[in-house]
């Protein structure tokens, strides 16, 4: 086990904890977010949309999924293959029936359609500045990320997540993949050298100015 997996674990069990704080406290959180769709909808233009079914003390990210998806797009959820194989996204019309899954999660059944996500909603424990996530140790997004970027398709990748679960660190390995952005109750965060978020006011903050159109 290197020194980075290492910390990792460490800073799993205490973002697990703070996680589960934040959850307790802001039980509205899946309609926080969803106000977002439209920052989300102009800043990438999705037509087919992954989110995932939560688990544990996850924000719910259907009602989002939801409100994207009234646009038109195409929505999917992940399903889980064997350990050590990247996820694949099965079509999923929001409100039908879903298969049980591993790890107490839903997923479509796997005789509906597999489709390409451009936008890929994902769940972590915590994340930091750069956006870089840290997940359940896993490795599952890492790998289709890398396994879709390989085959010449380039998604974006959106992390949902509490503004608590934020850290001044992840710990990063070689495989490991940088969100895009992180949607929180407080705004779209972008990673640091971007800009610092996004409000819903669609107002851009950046060393400590804010930009408004």
């Amino acid at each position: 086990m290197t020194q980075a997996d290492e910390d990792k674990k460490r800073l799993r069990k205490q973002a697990a904890i703070i996680r589960k704080q934040a959850f307790d406290a802001m039980p509205d959180a899946p309609l926080r977010i969803a106000d977002y769709a439209p920052i989300l909808q102009t800043r990438y233009a999705p037509k087919i949309i992954a989110a995932f079914w939560p688990i544990r003390t996850e924000i719910d990210p259907i009602p989002l999924l939801a409100a994207l998806c009234q646009s038109g797009a195409t929505s999917c959820l992940p399903v889980t293959g064997q350990e050590g194989k990247p996820l694949t996204f099965h079509q999923w019309d929001i409100g039908s029936q879903l298969a049980d899954g591993p790890y107490h999660t839903k997923e479509p059944f796997g005789d509906t359609a597999i489709v390409i996500p451009d936008l890929i909603l994902a769940p972590l424990l915590a994340f930091d500045a750069g956006c870089w996530r840290l997940g359940y140790g896993g490795g599952f997004y890492d790998r289709t990320i890398a396994t879709l970027q390989a085959a010449g398709h380039q998604p974006h990748l959106v992390g949902v997540a509490f503004d608590e679960t934020m850290v001044s660190h992840v710990p990063t390995g070689p495989y490991d993949k940088a969100l895009s952005a992180v949607l929180t109750p407080s705004g779209l965060k972008l990673p640091l050298s971007e800009n610092d978020q996004i409000t819903q006011n669609d107002q851009i903050t950046q060393n400590d100015q804010i930009i408004s159109d």
